[in-house]
């Protein structure tokens, strides 16, 4: 029986533990949160961060793994490949997956081998006031990053210096490194571009569009939606496309899935914000399969067992239209209820609840704060595009005030 270790348990993590699974396989799982659902599923579950990168090898070797991996999050992605470089299973190398996850190197990366050119600038937590004065001499607004944070957490967009110290802390705490990275806001067309992709012998051959959706305000930077496919140019497709293949290959992402943010400029040329050498989170890649017919589940699963694993790319695409929608609140409190509109159930493909009732629901300014998932089908791009748009007038939340509130930070809190 092959033994396949799991970084990460969290809900969205379930699609490939329960596809291990039913290929009979041997599921370990390891992350430090114990309640997290998917270690009731596993054989064998370890209570350590997903960080501990040597703690995980010493696990690995000990349960003699045959290969190892996680689902939708950059923060675990490094381990995976240093675990899997050092004891040779299939996978990336290590400083590949560094160059893609740590959003201070990749924009080196992308800088010095001339394929994105940007003004940003990387500071560590004794450099507070070099942040301050950086800021004053470029013309806002300037996102600010913690370099290695995922699901947007501490990401904020600086319009002024008012709120500035409190902009400034909020990326410090979010990072584990405490660096954080300064950069020029770049003016996006339409909707961001976002997705997965598949990597195989070094060259790309899957990816399928979608386009992100989030508040237009600057304060909460998760996407609460992603719809399939993308409403952009073909011409402009095909850009991302080739420009995402050129950065991939010179960074070396031999194998494997991917994910990608990408936005088109006002002069209509791609932007890369970020890759993730890793599936999209939010039951992306459930909408892409629903599309698609290709399982990028299956693949990311076998193709690290498998070092001659080939993904099946022979299918015939859907005629309808998905999206993936992330219930979510924009206030604190106990969560009574979700009202769904009774039309809704037509469009309804999966719901998969995060938060049951009687729990905290936080606002909405990471992707770990949304309350579930919604996987959405539609008969138009037309259809879908509408719906999506007003969906905040599709379901409601009973939420019951705390009477002692830890209210956790959030850009979304900061006065205008």
């Amino acid at each position: 029986m092959k033994k396949l270790l799991f970084l990460g348990a969290a809900k969205f993590q379930i699609p490939p533990i329960e596809y291990a699974l039913s290929k009979g396989y041997f599921v370990i799982t390891c992350d430090n949160k114990p309640d997290n659902p998917g270690h009731r599923l596993a054989h064998k579950t370890f209570d350590v961060s997903t960080i501990e990168k040597f703690e995980i090898l010493r696990i690995a070797k000990q349960e003699k793994i045959d290969g190892i991996l996680t689902f939708g999050s950059d923060i675990s992605a490094p381990t995976v490949a240093f675990v899997a470089e050092q004891m040779g299973l299939p996978g990336n190398s290590y400083n590949t997956v560094l160059t893609l996850t740590n959003k201070s190197s990749f924009r080196n990366f992308l800088h010095f081998n001339g394929l994105q050119l940007l003004n940003y600038r990387t500071f560590k937590a004794s450099e507070k006031k070099e942040v301050f004065d950086y800021i004053r001499t470029m013309k806002c607004p300037i996102i600010l990053k913690p370099v290695d944070s995922a699901g947007s957490k501490g990401v904020s967009l600086v319009i002024g210096l008012d709120d500035l110290n409190t902009l400034v802390d909020y990326a410090f705490s979010e990072s584990f490194s405490e660096e954080i990275i300064a950069e020029t806001y770049i003016k996006k067309l339409g909707k961001q571009v976002c997705g997965d992709g598949f990597m195989e012998d070094g060259k790309l051959v899957f990816i399928e569009f979608g386009d992100g959706y989030f508040y237009d305000d600057g304060k909460l930077w998760a996407p609460f939606a992603e719809t399939f496919p993308s409403a952009h140019k073909n011409m402009n497709l095909n850009k991302i496309k080739k420009l995402l293949e050129k950065i991939l290959i010179k960074a070396k992402l031999l194998r494997g899935p991917f994910n990608f943010d990408v936005l088109i400029t006002q002069n209509e040329e791609p932007f890369v914000i970020e890759i993730g050498p890793r599936n999209g989170g939010n039951y992306i890649p459930t909408a892409i399969f629903l599309k698609t017919n290709v399982d990028l589940i299956e693949a990311t699963v076998e193709s690290c067992l498998d070092w001659n694993y080939k993904i099946d790319l022979n299918k015939e695409r859907s005629k309808k239209f998905y999206s993936c929608y992330m219930l979510h609140s924009l206030v604190s409190g106990v969560l009574e209820k979700i009202k769904f509109d009774k039309n809704l159930k037509k469009y309804t493909v999966q719901f998969n609840p995060y938060v049951t009732y009687g729990e905290t629901v936080k606002p909405f300014c990471k992707a770990s704060d949304a309350i579930g998932n919604l996987v959405l089908r539609f008969d138009s791009m037309e259809e879908m595009l509408e719906i999506i748009a007003k969906f905040d007038s599709y379901y409601s939340l009973v939420l019951k005030k705390e009477l002692t509130q830890n209210i956790e930070f959030c850009a979304a809190n900061v006065k205008e």
